[in-house]
Formats: structure tokens, C-alpha cells, sequence
């Protein structure tokens, strides 16, 4: 780490009236620590992956990302889609968004003055993003993930949060939201294919199919254990083979007191790749890293590049 370029997102999370002696604290941390540095706010959805792709060719080593999930899946995504191959600019996050799932998975302070402080002990690793396409009304879109990303009501979810929520709750907007959810007896259900371990393919109907690549979560998820992690090379494939609001409640509870009984009518399994489609398609949406992004069919894999992720020592 020599040359930073700071990333922030000026909408992200909450208390955004002190997002500017935030960045300013951070990056005093860094020039504290004798590296050269330059900020920059993001301007508008998507911008990240420009500025942390102009950032990259103009000679930066190290890209540190202040905001959430999907300010850094959007410079992720710059990296990765870099022509010519991935940059070997390191990529780091600081926690200033409503969600901070990456940050805590990597073991970060929420506090963002604690978190530029351990960054400084992090090392650059090699990590293959997972990667989901999906239709808009433009066509076929690609769009790489780090974190997770969801097909059906996890997805819906995404959709019904409001940002002004986000700004006011944090990730408390989630919860809020999935409780006026809960008051739907079903979910949409729709059709999955996907490959286990051995590369056998299975079919399932499905009202939800999430890939986890996070091991550690935040808050009353803390006890969450998937045996998932982003260092592996496949992501934890949950299938909910149910549109019953009381299995998804019973798989919660489940798994958030960390005592993982069975639900049967929920499986957790190893993949790298699964298909959703359905004979309504427009009903059905997808989500990445927390960002709403389109409709079926969508297709999830690990994708064959790589970036560099800062990660705390092994």
C-alpha cells in the first residue's frame, strides 16, 4: 500500500450530514501512516466503477472504498471488467453504508476511523468474484458479486426498501420491511437448476434461491455459520422448495440462534452455478451485494477473473 485512491459515496447509510468529516478522519489515517492519497465522491449510480477503473490505469496500488455493499461492487466490478485483464490494484472498504456485510465478513470495526486503522495490516489476495446475469428492458446484463446475491423474495426485499428507509434505519430498513412482507401468506414460486460439487445437475421450484460467499454476518445474524467464505472458489446455494411465510420464519430462527436445525423444506448446499426461470419472469426479481438489479432468467457462476481484495493477515 503506497498510493490510495479513497472512493466515497456521499448517499450511502446513514448520518450522511457527517459524511464529509468522516472521509476527512480516514483519510487522515492514511496520510498519518506516510501514503500518498487523493479522494473523490461518487456522482451517480455506477459512477465507482469508472472512477476506481480511472484510478487503477492512473498508477494507484490501492483503491479503498468508503461507503456499502454496492459502492464496492460497483468499483469490484471496474476491476474486474478492466480490458486487458483485472488490475493488480488492491481493493478495500471502509463501512459508511446501510448494510456493511463485506466489511464484517472481513472482520472490520463498524467505527470508520477503526477500520482505515486495521486496513493498514490488511494484505492484497487474489479472490474470483461470483457473477449473475439477468434481463432488463435493454437485454442481457452481467454483474459480478462479492457478498451474495439473491433470486425471489430475498430479492423483492431489495426492491421494496426504500432508500429514504435505508438513510433513516440503516439496516434496520430490512427487517422493517421483510415484517410488512411476512404479512403475505406466499411467495411467487419458480423454477432452479443448479449443479452440486460433482457437477450433477438437480431441478427444484423454489420462491427463493440465495448464494452466500460471506461467513460471518452482522448483528442478530451473528451466529449464522454457512461454512461459506469468499476465499472459496463456489458459494453456498440456499433453495426455500416453499412459498410458506411460517418455513421461512422457521429457517430463521434456525439459523440466527446459531442452533441450525433442520427445515426440511429449505437446502443448503455447494454449487458454482445454478439457472432460474420461470413462466412469469417479470414477477420475479434478482439482487447482488444488496442492489436491485432485474428479472428472470438469470444465471449464477464463479467467474474465471479475479481482483485483489485487501483481507486481514492469515
Amino acid at each position: 500500500m503506497r498510493k490510495i485512491y479513497l472512493i466515497y459515496n456521499p448517499a450511502s447509510g446513514t448520518n450522511r450530514d457527517k459524511r464529509a468529516d468522516q472521509v476527512k478522519q480516514v483519510a487522515q489515517v492514511f496520510l498519518a501512516a506516510g501514503l500518498e492519497l487523493e479522494t473523490c465522491a461518487t456522482t451517480h449510480a455506477g459512477s465507482a466503477t469508472q472512477q476506481a477503473q480511472a484510478a487503477a490505469a492512473a498508477g494507484f496500488d490501492t483503491i479503498i472504498v468508503c461507503g456499502g455493499d454496492g459502492t464496492f461492487n460497483e468499483a469490484m466490478n471496474g476491476m474486474v471488467g478492466m480490458v486487458g485483464g483485472g488490475s493488480q490494484a488492491a481493493l478495500g472498504v471502509v463501512p459508511l453504508g446501510s448494510g456493511n456485510l463485506l466489511a464484517t465478513d472481513l472482520r472490520l470495526p463498524a467505527n470508520p476511523v477503526a477500520a482505515a486503522k486495521a486496513l493498514l495490516s490488511y494484505q492484497p489476495r487474489e479472490i474470483h468474484p461470483a457473477y449473475l446475469t439477468y434481463q432488463k428492458k435493454a437485454g442481457p446484463q452481467r454483474r459480478n458479486f462479492i457478498v451474495a446475491a439473491g433470486v425471489g423474495a430475498d430479492a423483492e426485499l431489495m426492491y421494496r426498501t426504500a432508500a429514504e428507509s435505508k438513510q433513516r434505519f440503516g439496516r434496520a430498513a430490512y427487517f422493517i420491511e421483510m415484517t410488512r412482507m411476512m404479512r403475505s401468506s406466499k411467495f411467487p414460486m419458480f423454477d432452479v437448476e443448479w449443479k452440486d460439487q460433482q457437477g450433477q445437475l438437480h431441478q427444484d421450484q423454489v420462491s427463493l434461491a440465495m448464494a452466500m460467499r460471506a461467513r460471518h454476518f452482522p448483528g442478530i445474524l451473528s451466529l449464522v455459520n454457512l461454512e461459506s467464505a469468499i476465499t472459496r472458489d463456489d458459494f453456498r446455494l440456499l433453495l426455500f422448495r416453499t412459498n410458506k411465510v411460517r418455513h421461512f420464519l422457521n429457517y430463521f430462527a434456525s439459523v440466527a440462534s446459531g442452533r441450525n436445525w433442520k427445515v426440511p423444506q429449505v437446502s443448503v448446499v455447494f454449487s458454482r452455478w445454478f439457472r432460474c426461470t420461470g413462466a412469469v419472469p417479470n414477477d420475479i426479481h434478482c439482487e447482488a451485494d444488496g442492489e436491485a438489479l432485474g428479472r428472470l432468467p438469470v444465471e449464477a457462476g464463479i467467474d474465471d477473473k479475479t481482483f485483489r481484495l485487501l483481507m486481514p493477515p492469515e
